[in-house]
C-alpha cells in the first residue's frame, strides 16, 4: 500500500530523530519545505551509499533535544518499537541551560561538492554520524536533515530525485516522482505552501550568499 504524502497527515510532525549513540538529538517541527533523493556521486562517496534523502526545513523548525539513550530506529510493522543499542554515551554529555544540547559543540566540516563552494556537515561528535547540512546556495538559515536519521524514517518519502545522471545502476526508481539529470528550477516544482516560506527567510539567505562572498567559510567559524 502506498504511504500517503506527508503533508496529507499533519499528526506526523513534529518528529523526531538523531545520531547513533543518542547524544545529538533533534525534532523537526513541521513538514519540510521539500525532500530531495539525491544520487550525486558526492552524497555517495559521503555516506557510503547509493543515495541521500534530504529533509529541507527553516532551521527555525528545527529544535534541539536533550540526548537519550542508544536505540535502534523504528520500522513500519513495529512503529513503537525502539530497540535498545549500546554503548550509552548519555552519561557523558554536556548540557546547556534548559537541558538544551550547546550547539558549539556539534562537528562542523566543509565538504566539496559540484559547485565548488563547500556543503557543511554538522556531525555528534561522539559518533560522528552526519544529522544535517547546510549548503552554500541557502546558509545556516536552511537545514537538510538526513532522511535516514529520522526515528520513524518511513513516514517522509521524497518529493523528487535529483542527479539521476550518477545513479547507481542496480537502483530502480519506480515511486513515479520527478526525475532530474541533475538540479531542477525551485518555483516550477516546490508546492505553493513551501515556495512562501522560501519567500519569508529570502532576506537571509541572500545576505548569507553576501556573506560567501567575502568568506566562503564563514558559516563554520
Amino acid at each position: 500500500m502506498a504511504i500517503a504524502h506527508y503533508t496529507d497527515n499533519p499528526s506526523v510532525f513534529p518528529l523526531e530523530g538523531g545520531c547513533s549513540c543518542g547524544y545529538l538529538r533533534y525534532r523537526v517541527e513541521k513538514a519540510p519545505m521539500v525532500v530531495h533523493c539525491c544520487h550525486c556521486t558526492a552524497c555517495q562517496r559521503e555516506l557510503g551509499a547509493a543515495f541521500t534523502i534530504s529533509l529541507i526545513i527553516e532551521a527555525a523548525n528545527l529544535s534541539m533535544l536533550p540526548p537519550r539513550s542508544p536505540a535502534i530506529p523504528a520500522y513500519p510493522d513495529e512503529p513503537d518499537a525502539f530497540p535498545a543499542a549500546g554503548p550509552d554515551l548519555s552519561s557523558t554529555t554536556k548540557l546547556a541551560a534548559g537541558g538544551q544540547k550547546d550547539a558549539v559543540d556539534f562537528l562542523k566540516f566543509p565538504i566539496p561538492q559540484e559547485s565548488g563552494e563547500a556543503q557543511v556537515v554538522t556531525r555528534c561528535p561522539k559518533c560522528s554520524i552526519t544529522v544535517w547540512t547546510v549548503y552554500p546556495n541557502s546558509g545556516p538559515s536552511v537545514k537538510l536533515v538526513r532522511g535516514g536519521t529520522l526515528d520513524r524514517a518511513w513516514l517522509v518519502e521524497p518529493d523528487l530525485h535529483l542527479y539521476v545522471r550518477s545513479k547507481r545502476s542496480f537502483f530502480k526508481i519506480e515511486d513515479g516522482k520527478p526525475q532530474f539529470r541533475a538540479g531542477y528550477d525551485r518555483n516550477a516544482v516546490w508546492r505553493k505552501e513551501s515556495l512562501e516560506r522560501w519567500a519569508k527567510i529570502s532576506l537571509q539567505v541572500e545576505e548569507h550568499k553576501e556573506k560567501l562572498k567575502e568568506n566562503p567559510f564563514y558559516q563554520v567559524e
